[in-house]
């Protein structure tokens, strides 16, 4: 590189003595003005592919939100709520227990390794597909004591497992 530069600057006078040819300037303008013109296509390409994401993006949505009600009005697994209000209060207290605790370890200032956080959610996942056996079985057997005890045990359960897990960052910090 040093020596095509060294070369360049010995013979500088041998490439500036050539002129540019007749008309070089004019053709190099109506070059530089396609290429704005071709910009200008790309902006409406970029335009029209939003138009067409958006259109894909409403339609999914649609359809997303209409099966959602569909489950809704025709429930897979019923929940403590569907028993009854006295089950719902119960239901909605222990739910808000969960997120406060899930809140409260978030919310802490002592940092979670990855591996930490892996096991924490692995556990709530367990507890959480217990939920759903249990939500399914009763769906079967709406009145069973037996289930809705369950039920209500596997929240006890996380809120205390999520308490274990405060108690323990904390001490770690």
């Amino acid at each position: 590189m040093k020596k095509l530069k060294k070369f360049v600057d010995e013979n500088r006078m041998a490439f500036d003595e050539l002129e540019l040819p007749v008309g070089h300037e004019n053709r190099f303008r109506k070059k530089l003005h396609k290429r704005k013109s071709s910009v200008g296509l790309k902006i409406w390409y970029g335009v029209a592919a939003s138009f067409i994401f958006l259109a894909m993006l409403s339609f999914f949505a649609r359809g997303y939100l209409f099966e959602n009600r569909f489950i809704k009005e025709n429930p897979q697994v019923i929940g403590l709520s569907d028993i009854s209000p006295k089950y719902q209060e119960v239901e909605e207290f222990y739910q808000a227990g969960v997120i406060d605790k899930i809140n409260e370890i978030e919310s802490l200032n002592c940092k979670i390794n990855d591996e930490q956080k892996s096991m924490i959610n692995s556990e709530l996942e367990q507890l959480n597909g217990s939920y759903k056996n249990l939500q399914a079985e009763l769906k079967n057997n709406r009145n069973d004591e037996r289930i809705i005890n369950a039920m209500i045990d596997n929240y006890q359960n996380r809120i205390r497992f999520l308490e274990l897990v405060i108690n323990q960052i904390k001490q770690n910090c």
